[in-house]
């Protein structure tokens, strides 16, 4: 039998070795991940950055997280395995927002590890595809302090034009009528009034203190020509009405317009409608009706002003400070926050405040090296 020819066997053996060598390194190329050797625990500032990455989608602020931050997760809690920070932050923006292509920023390309979840380039396109979506988290104070540090604060924070106040001055001056002593700061206010008050600051104030106290003569201050704002009906039978509903005494009626010379039922006869029909629907025949009510009694408040302005001098004419959201305990305030970062994602391609507001965002973040 003849041998081998040498060169033959010698060809087979380059095939063999250059086989081997393609496949290491393509092995080495699907697991590459920079800085395999430099794990660590993300730290607090990467977490922060992918807080914002996730909250925005937008993938580009993931690039400030090391790849040597690493982390392995339990079998209990998050299926067994490790991923790096930075690659998580990628697949949280990929699945957010249902873009498969993010994927391909996640290392390794293909987890190796056979006790792996499947941290990986290609199980974060499966999971885009399967779906779901889960919030990234920070501590309270943790957030509070990053939108700090980019320059924004809570007070201010709905003069960007896309929130709420976080102090609404409705809620202000409803909470007045709970103040201890509101009462006697409203007849000290109004037993010498300031010349910068309007009549209708007045009449606020005076009905305020007819709700508080339960005291029909504070009706007696509001002048009969002036008109309630948000009832458009005559500001002093209002206020006599709802004290009436507050106490659940019809008497207090007796003391409003006479129905027939309420100005709607006037106006009301002049456009062709039945006397006796106009006057039953006037202030005064519903006001009598506290004795025919079915279920519960109504409350009802002070009347609101719709003036921001108006409500916070009438704060300030009854010595109060103007209440601050930097008070507010850590959650709320980072709830607040919170709810900034969703504003933003209201369709904002279609709103050009948005738009700006959420492009001012990124860029500071994007300026910081670390945050908070």
């Amino acid at each position: 039998m003849p041998s081998p020819d040498p060169s033959s066997r010698a060809k087979k053996y380059r095939l063999l070795a250059t086989v081997c060598a393609v496949v290491t390194a393509l092995i080495l190329v699907v697991t590459f991940v920079p800085d395999f050797e430099a794990h660590r625990a993300p730290n607090e500032s990467e977490g922060v950055f992918a807080f914002f990455a996730e909250r925005l989608g937008e993938a580009a602020l993931c690039e400030k997280i090391s790849w040597a931050a690493f982390q392995r997760y339990s079998v209990l809690f998050g299926g067994g395995g490790a991923s790096y920070a930075r690659s998580d932050c990628f697949e949280s923006v990929a699945v957010r927002n249902r873009d498969r292509a993010v994927c391909w920023n996640v290392r390794p390309l293909v987890d190796m590890d056979p006790f792996s979840a499947g941290y990986s380039a290609l199980a974060c396109r499966r999971h885009v595809t399967e779906g779901g979506h889960g919030y990234a988290s920070i501590a309270w104070e943790t957030e509070i302090r990053a939108f700090q540090t980019l320059g924004y604060d809570v007070d201010q924070l709905h003069l960007e034009g896309v929130i709420e106040p976080a102090i609404r001055p409705i809620d202000v001056y409803r909470s007045l009528e709970r103040k201890p002593g509101i009462g006697d700061r409203v007849q000290a206010i109004l037993a010498n009034p300031d010349p910068s008050l309007s009549s209708d600051d007045k009449n606020l104030l005076a009905h305020l203190g007819a709700v508080v106290t339960g005291d029909a003569r504070w009706c007696e201050r509001i002048p009969a020509r002036d008109t309630a704002v948000t009832e458009q009906a005559p500001f002093r039978d209002w206020c006599y009405l709802t004290l009436a509903y507050n106490a659940r005494d019809a008497r207090i009626c007796d003391r409003m317009t006479p129905a027939a010379s309420e100005p709607k039922v006037i106006r009301d006869k002049a456009l062709g409608m039945r006397p006796d029909i106009a006057e039953q629907l006037s202030l005064q025949a519903n006001c009598m009706r506290i004795g025919k009510w079915v279920g519960p009694y109504p409350h009802y408040g002070p009347e609101e002003s719709r003036d921001a302005v108006q409500i916070r001098r009438l704060v300030a004419a009854l010595g109060y400070e103007w209440p601050r959201a930097r008070d507010w305990p850590p959650y709320q305030i980072a709830e607040y926050y919170s709810r900034f970062l969703d504003a933003l994602n209201d369709d904002p391609q279609r709103d050009a405040t948005h738009q700006a507001v959420r492009a001012k965002l990124i860029r500071r973040i994007d300026a910081r090296s670390r945050l908070p």
